[in-house]
């Protein structure tokens, strides 16, 4: 009797990343500028207005909400077919409700805070603020839901697949909303104290999201775990996401204490700022990494060009950019307006 045997081999191809480091930089920013609108619009439709923090929070949302959709352009591919969304509408799916609220916030929050600073140089009140800061914050809200839900129903990728995943953006946006408000503020040590208390609540609840949902009983949680077993680099970023966070925390503690100094305030702000980056390149990029379709990890190694380090660094830069622009010509408008 003889016996044969059959040996297969099988070859896998290493998979490339779909979505780039644009698509981190459109999440980053969207989320802090989507946050900041919420707030803003609270803090328009209370009796008790404090301008220059509606004002400030307006600045933060305003340069956030035109940096992020600049790197979401640079992050789609055949970009020249936008278009089609609008052409051929297909309401079952997640992107074209994107390209709808998209675009309505950016041009709600532009025509707010026109009105705002044409209300602020004039000092004449004007009620149709009230009615853009509504519009505003409702576009905000859908904007949240789209970007987070256009992730999460991805079930061919099990770690995305979760209810958790929105929310953990959310209020890991909204921590770094406060402290950047934290930071923008001066020689105010009751609302220093106030916007450490939200920022405490957002770090708090973020950590029990992020708690429940890898020790959940769910495929997502499962993946999660599974991953944190088999690599050592998810590993690696699980350390980054609890040691910033408990940079964040500790600051954010001594916020609650003492009036910070401007270098203090930048390490809050840098922190919240990095737990908020870096937890989304672990779920947008390092996520890609798990083998989808082959039977092998795909690496990715991030390039210098515009599609890896210059995008990131770019796109902050923009921002900053923006921030000193739009400061700097409402200033002196302003300026020009008490002199005649």
């Amino acid at each position: 009797m003889t016996h044969s045997l059959i040996i297969e081999e099988v070859l896998t191809r290493p998979q490339e990343v779909s979505w780039l480091p644009w698509a981190v930089q459109y999440f980053f920013f969207i989320g802090i500028a989507a946050c900041a609108t919420l707030f803003a619009c609270v803090l328009h439709w209370r009796k008790n207005q404090n301008d220059a923090l509606q004002n400030l929070t307006l600045l933060i949302a305003l340069t956030c909400a035109i940096t992020a959709p600049l790197a979401l352009t640079a992050d789609l591919h055949q970009t020249a077919r936008v278009w089609h969304f609008y052409a051929y509408p297909t309401p079952w799916s997640w992107m074209p409700w994107g390209a709808l609220f998209l675009p309505l916030f950016t041009l709600f929050l532009g025509l707010w805070f026109l009105a705002q600073m044409i209300k602020r140089l004039t000092g004449k009140s004007d009620n149709v603020t009230r009615w853009l800061a509504l519009a505003s914050a409702l576009s905000a809200v859908g904007l949240l839901v789209y970007t987070g839900r256009e992730v999460s129903v991805v079930q061919a990728r099990p770690i995305w697949f979760s209810y958790a995943f929105p929310v953990v953006m959310f209020f890991s946006a909204l921590q770094t909303f406060f402290a950047l408000l934290i930071l923008g503020i001066r020689d105010d040590f009751r609302l220093q104290r106030q916007l450490a208390r939200w920022q405490l609540s957002a770090l708090a609840i973020l950590a029990v999201v992020v708690a429940i949902w890898v020790s959940g009983d769910t495929l997502s949680g499962s993946a999660i775990r599974q991953w944190l077993a088999l690599s050592s680099s998810a590993r690696h970023y699980a350390i980054g996401w609890l040691a910033f966070w408990l940079i964040a925390l500790i600051f954010c503690l001594l916020a609650l204490r003492y009036p910070l100094r401007l270098p203090v305030r930048i390490v809050l702000a840098c922190s919240a700022m990095t737990l908020c980056w870096l937890m989304r390149w672990t779920l947008l990029i390092q996520v890609q990494t798990i083998p989808k379709f082959n039977a092998q990890f795909n690496p990715y190694t991030l390039p210098a060009g515009t599609d890896g380090w210059l995008a990131i660094l770019g796109t902050f830069g923009l921002w900053i950019a923006l921030l000193i622009i739009v400061r700097e010509t409402v200033s002196e408008l302003a300026r020009r307006m008490q002199h005649g």
